[in-house]
Order: structure tokens, then C-alpha cells, then sequence
């Protein structure tokens, strides 16, 4: 700036109007020049700092979804040892013995695992202001969570609202019922599973809720959620 005054002064001092003038008009399209590119650098740092917010929030939906995976692995799990139970019922070969000392016979159509989806990144994505950046990702992540989350909960709800209803019809309607739930062999409870066809319609209904409504919803889920992982794992900086 010491430099810039001197050349104005001889300038001025010499009388040189025209040279000043153009010296001037330099002077201020260099202070334009550094206001544009303070302004272009300023820019530039906030973008990548949204830009690393991004990033973040990618690395959590990354560690959701393998959460999530693994307690849908856990779901299937448990559905796949219980299988055999519904299929003996199903097919009219448990015998008397079987509901009188092994209770997971009662239980399959009382009970249910439960399974939460974690949703901390989607929530932070749907936050986030994703417009400023073209890229198609976090769209794609909002929306499989949407459509996925809510197919899921229909379902869920059904299964729920299937063995709420057997466990209220049981405990209104049943003497047997007490000892059931204390895991006591009860004599008309077993006559009640081997001869009274409502308790084969409701085992069958179980069964649907499980196996042709829910964890199909599950599968699908998982199924793309590990497109999500590949497609964050080529999208974050050294994640592969």
C-alpha cells in the first residue's frame, strides 16, 4: 500500500492526470480482483466444510444400516429355529407330549421379537440441506428410508396387532391360560391345541404375518441396504 501511495503522489506531483486515472482504475480492479478471490476462497472453505458434514453423515447411515442388517440377520435367525415348530403344527404332528413340556409351541403365536432400525444419519440427512450439492446419493438414502420404514411398520403393526389379539383371546376366554403362561403342563389347554381348529387358524396366521408378510418386508430392506453400502463406500474418501 506504501508503494501504491508513492506512484499516486508522483503522479499527482507531475501533473500527469491521464496516468493517474488509469493507474487508479488499475488500482481498484486489483482491490476487486482480491475481494473476488477472498470471497471465492471463503466460498471454496464453506463448501467443503458442508461437504465433510456430508461425508460425516454418510459414515453414520453406513453404520446404521450394518446395524440394522445385523439385527434383521438376528430376525431371520430366530424364524428359521422356529420354523419346524409351525410346520409340526401346521401339519397335525405334535403330539400331546410335545405341548406338555415344550412351551415354545404356545409361545410361537404369544411372542414376538421385536427389531428397531437405527435412524440417527437419516435423520441428519433429512436435515441437511442436500440441494447445494449434485449428487444424486443422499436422495436415493431419503427415500429408501421412507418407502422402506413405512412398508416395515404396516407389517410390524400386523404381526403385533396378530399376537395381541391371540394373547387378549386367550387370557378373556381360557382357564387353562394361567398356567400356560407359568409354563405348566395344562391338560385342556393340550386337548384345546390338538382338537379345537381355531388354535391351528391362529398358529396359520401367525405364520402368514411372519413368514409371507414380515420378513419378506425384511429381505427387501436388506437387499438394498447393501446397495447403499456399496454406493457410500465408493462415495467417501478411503472408506472402500
Amino acid at each position: 500500500m506504501k508503494l501504491f501511495r508513492n506512484q499516486r503522489s508522483k503522479l499527482l506531483n507531475n501533473k500527469k492526470l491521464g496516468n493517474y486515472l488509469l493507474y487508479a482504475i488499475g488500482e481498484i480492479i486489483l482491490v476487486v480482483i482480491g475481494i473476488l478471490i477472498a470471497v471465492s476462497l471463503n466460498n471454496w472453505n464453506a463448501s467443503r466444510k458442508e461437504q465433510d458434514k456430508l461425508y460425516n453423515i454418510y459414515n453414520i447411515v453406513f453404520a446404521d444400516l450394518n446395524n440394522d442388517i445385523k439385527e434383521i440377520d438376528k430376525m431371520e435367525l430366530y424364524y428359521d429355529k422356529v420354523q419346524p415348530l409351525f410346520n409340526k403344527i401346521l401339519k397335525d404332528s405334535v403330539k400331546a407330549i410335545d405341548y406338555a413340556f415344550n412351551p415354545q409351541y404356545t409361545y410361537i403365536m404369544i411372542g414376538f421379537p421385536e427389531i428397531t432400525f437405527n435412524k440417527r444419519g437419516y435423520n441428519q440427512l433429512t436435515a441437511f440441506n442436500i440441494d447445494k450439492f449434485q449428487d444424486s446419493l443422499p436422495t436415493q438414502i431419503i427415500e429408501f428410508y421412507t418407502e422402506r420404514l413405512r412398508e416395515i411398520k404396516i407389517d410390524d403393526d400386523m404381526r403385533a396387532d396378530d399376537i395381541k389379539e391371540n394373547y387378549s383371546h386367550f387370557k378373556n376366554n381360557y382357564a387353562w391360560w394361567s398356567d400356560v403362561i407359568s409354563l405348566k403342563p395344562n391338560k385342556d389347554f393340550i386337548d384345546y391345541a390338538l382338537n379345537d381348529p381355531d388354535y391351528k387358524n391362529r398358529i396359520a396366521t401367525t405364520h402368514f404375518m411372519a413368514y409371507q408378510v414380515f420378513l419378506p418386508e425384511l429381505r427387501t430392506f436388506k437387499k438394498r441396504a447393501l446397495k447403499i453400502l456399496a454406493a457410500i463406500e465408493k462415495r467417501i474418501p478411503n472408506k472402500e
